[in-house]
């Protein structure tokens, strides 16, 4: 059976010199805001098998965040601080008070430093592989000298010119099942990474983010003190961000729920978007 739903519209929004392309579909119920990953992601990469299913009972907005996707691609530094400002600029601009926040990698650690700050403007919080549940990556220091080196650059550059390690990536990284990654989607991305652009924004926010010492911004020491009802979804061969950071979050977030994707690796909403989505559908419901 083929369900319909709400129609998919796409919005600009102007944030000061910032345009901003933004996905909507829905009617009522409370908003739900998709805050995309980082590398040459976008809101339609991240959240396409799901806004839609997710409209029938919310009013769902998808930005593809400056740096990324149709949005602009200013030159500036595309820290945390600079992220957190611009959900703060769409929220003002879509006139919302209050939403959820579903944010999938750096859009989960987007979304655990906005509602930190703004703790008001959030009504329920799901996390999905998030950035900042951790103080330090694996193999920090490692990290930190490639993000501020040359090879960082370079590596969108060798990228762009293989397909076959595009789909490596993918396996390796993104996707447990390797049955789940589509011979269209291995060339959507590849065609992103075409771009002059490419890895600029996500260049830019590890070296801001990414100190010899540990991250930046403290997201992973403060998560008790988040006491919004929250939901933390984590696949779990996720590699990117280890599991067991989940299994820390949930403990620090005393009103939280964990959600393990068997077999999922760092794109669960990709790999499983109905199970994800009635997840998120059944979490968001709750009273």
């Amino acid at each position: 059976m083929i369900e319909n739903f709400p129609e998919i519209k796409t919005i600009k929004l102007k944030l000061n010199d910032v345009n901003v392309n933004c996905y909507t579909a829905g009617e009522s119920g409370s908003p739900v805001i998709l805050l995309h990953g980082a590398g040459v992601d976008s809101a339609n990469i991240s959240w396409s098998e799901v806004l839609g299913p997710l409209s029938k009972k919310h009013r769902v907005f998808a930005p593809d965040l400056p740096g990324y996707g149709e949005s602009d691609k200013p030159n500036v530094e595309y820290s945390l601080s600079f992220y957190i400002d611009i959900l703060n600029q769409i929220m003002d601009r879509l006139h919302l008070e209050k939403a959820n926040l579903v944010g999938l990698s750096l859009g989960g650690g987007i979304s655990l430093g906005y509602t930190l700050e703004y703790p008001a403007r959030v009504e329920k919080l799901v996390l999905v592989g998030a950035w900042g549940l951790f103080s330090k990556l694996p193999y920090h220091l490692l990290t930190y000298w490639y993000t501020q080196s040359f090879l960082n650059e370079l590596s969108y550059k060798w990228s762009s010119k293989s397909r076959r390690f595009v789909k490596w990536t993918l396996l390796n990284s993104l996707f447990g099942n390797p049955n789940n990654v589509s011979e269209e989607l291995v060339d959507e991305i590849y065609g992103f990474l075409q771009a002059p652009h490419a890895g600029k924004a996500f260049m830019s926010f590890q070296r801001s983010e990414i100190t010899r010492t540990g991250l930046r911004t403290k997201l992973a020491e403060n998560l008790s003190e988040i006491k919004k009802r929250t939901l933390i979804v984590h696949g779990s061969k996720d590699t990117s961000v280890p599991i067991k950071h989940a299994f820390e979050a949930h403990e620090a977030m005393k009103d939280s729920e964990l959600y393990v994707m068997e077999g999922c690796k760092h794109w669960p909403q990709k790999e499983r978007p109905e199970e994800f989505t009635r997840v998120i559908t059944t979490f968001l419901g709750k009273e």
